[in-house]
């Protein structure tokens, strides 16, 4: 089966204008297909020399996706705004102590959304790093890039001062993080031809880090249903920089879309929800009724350009970007602060309006549990100013490996440095990552063995509510079984961090993707197995931990859904705090 891939996608993968891109098609450089609903592009298979297309064809995305921490990495976060790196990177596996952001209502969406996340709302200016020295292993942040002065000689720390780059770089210096990483716009590379590059790289040289090759960082390709790139920059501390080696994320197999986002599949397991949204009034939704799906200004009568365009219609350039709606089977042009801005016109694809708080959300691959706090303004503020979702969480993935090989250096140091951050109350003590190898030599006959006592039917008021139970996502591979109340085993996947011993669990919850938790099981038995035991191909020596399970009751009429906390995996709980 082939994937189609647009011109117009192959123009943004390769950074190439869509005349070039379709002269490609039309003179045979690549081979030119019309898919079935007419439109015309190219099959990804067949473009095995553009470099953006075979990574995404070779890529390991689903073996990437798995990365998960060896231990508890913490981070800070300085300009946090509404949560879209914070979010993307604690998906990843970081356990933020600490999130900057001077908004007070982007403050209040990261509080609703994770309130045990210590949020420090003011200007960093006012913040004082010192007592975090040492005691961080990450430190991130989009600084906003005003202009830079040039007046030192050499173009170091000095020449940044007065800027946000400034104080990120002061925190750098006074928490010693072993991995820090910049976030800005694309235009930053070539900002001042250059210079303004040179600068930070002379700074970050000068902080005593060793700079990554930045790198920009494509959305598109890290299913962001979205037109928008991030220039990222990494830095790795000099006395560790000559022992590990950073790699860029893996790209996702293919370029996600509108209908990707507003609709069940891939990428959610829903519909988008509704939500409020801005409004045309009459006479600009008379205009953008107009235009067809993709179109923009050019699309409509001449007189009616005139009179929309007004004294822009005589002026050069393309101006795109006016009277522009959006198409379902393309990403979205990058979001701006608000959808309806008549020089950056965001139309709904096949309804006459601006787009939603969700639907811009969906685009920037929020999960439909964030919420966002504010008015109208404020909401569409936040989440145009974002980092998209996915794109942190893949290039978290990729710093949670590195750091996994920085702790490989000194495994030791890194026992010492865990213990001196829970003693310091900057971690949770209870979250351990398991260790399959350790957990077979420590329960070499087993980890639990609950009593059970099968019972024709079950009053679910007489169930012992303090018990723990495990809530554990089954993929839609392994469902039959659940769906038919007749599983006997669950087994985790390679890394399995815990918020709860394992020898405390009793009851299980299987989740089903896009539905939630319906049926109570109790955990009979739980064990160190071979992945080998219940999936014949595997390897034998994959080892899993293993629950024998037994069904007990249903607990819902229908399916509840519940977020799962850690990683998209799973979530532990008392039972008394799922019985309403």
């Amino acid at each position: 089966m082939h994937t189609f891939l647009s011109v117009n996608n192959l123009a943004d993968l390769t950074g190439t204008s869509l005349a070039t891109a379709q002269k490609w098609g039309e003179s045979g450089v690549y081979p030119y297909h019309r898919n079935e609903k007419g439109k015309e592009g190219f099959y990804m298979e067949e473009l095995t020399d553009v470099e953006p297309v075979r990574m995404m064809l070779n890529t390991h995305w689903e073996e990437e996706f798995h990365v998960a921490p060896l231990r508890a990495y913490t981070s800070v976060e300085l300009f946090a705004g509404a949560g879209g790196l914070a979010l993307g990177m604690h998906l990843a596996g970081f356990r933020h102590v600490l999130l900057n952001e001077m908004d007070a209502m982007a403050c209040q969406t990261l509080r609703r959304n994770h309130p045990e996340w210590n949020v420090l709302e003011g200007d960093v200016h006012n913040v004082d790093f010192t007592p975090l020295r040492g005691r961080v292993d990450f430190l991130s942040g989009g600084f906003p890039c005003q202009a830079f002065s040039y007046a030192g000689k050499k173009g170091g720390l000095n020449d940044t001062r007065g800027t946000l780059f400034f104080e990120l770089a002061r925190a750098v210096k006074e928490i010693q993080p072993k991995v820090f990483m910049g976030e800005n716009v694309k235009g930053l590379l070539s900002h001042d031809d250059g210079r303004t590059l040179e600068v930070i790289r002379n700074a970050i040289s000068e902080l005593g880090y060793t700079l990554v090759e930045p790198q920009v960082l494509k959305a598109i390709m890290y299913q962001v249903p979205q037109k928008r790139e991030r220039l990222i920059l990494i830095a790795i501390r000099n006395d560790i920089a000559q022992h590990v080696k950073f790699k860029w994320p893996e790209p996702y197999r293919r370029v996600m879309t509108l209908r990707d986002a507003f609709f069940s599949g891939e990428l959610y397991d829903n519909d988008v929800p509704e939500s409020e949204g801005q409004t045309y009034p009459a006479k600009k939704t008379r205009v953008m009724a107009m235009i067809p799906e993709g179109g923009d200004w050019r699309d409509l009568p001449v007189e009616e350009q005139k009179d929309y365009m007004g004294g822009s219609f005589y002026l050069g350039g393309g101006k795109t970007g006016m009277a522009r709606r959006l198409s379902m089977d393309e990403p979205s042009l990058t979001l701006t602060c608000a959808p309806a801005q008549k020089q950056t016109e965001r139309c709904h694809p096949t309804e006459t309006r601006p787009l939603t708080v969700r639907e811009y959300a969906r685009i920037q691959t929020f999960p439909d549990y964030w919420q966002f706090e504010g008015n109208l303004a404020d909401q569409y503020k936040q989440i145009g100013n974002a980092v998209p979702v996915n794109l942190a969480f893949a290039i978290g993935r990729s710093l949670i490996r590195l750091f996994n090989d920085i702790d490989a250096q000194n495994p030791e140091e890194s026992q010492f440095e865990q213990a001196d951050r829970i003693a310091h109350g900057m971690l949770p003590p209870e979250l351990f990552a398991v260790n399959m190898f350790d957990i077979q030599r420590e329960y070499p006959e087993g980890i639990v063995a609950n009593e059970y006592k099968k019972r024709r039917r079950v009053d679910i008021s007489k169930l012992d509510d303090s018990k723990n139970v495990l809530i554990c996502l089954v993929p839609d591979k392994y469902i039959v079984p659940y769906n038919d109340r007749k599983a006997k085993a669950y087994f985790t996947g390679k890394k399995f961090p815990s918020t709860v011993a394992l020898n405390k669990l009793y009851y299980f919850m299987p989740y089903t993707k896009g539905k939630g938790i319906r049926d109570l099981y109790q955990i009979k038995v739980a064990r160190v197995a071979p992945k080998h035991e219940f999936v014949t191909e595997a390897d034998e020596n994959d080892l899993r931990i293993a629950f024998e399970i037994e069904y007990v009751t249903q607990m819902y009429d229908d399916y509840k859904p519940i977020r799962l906390n850690i990683w998209h995996t799973f979530t532990d709980t008392k039972l008394r705090n799922l019985i309403i």
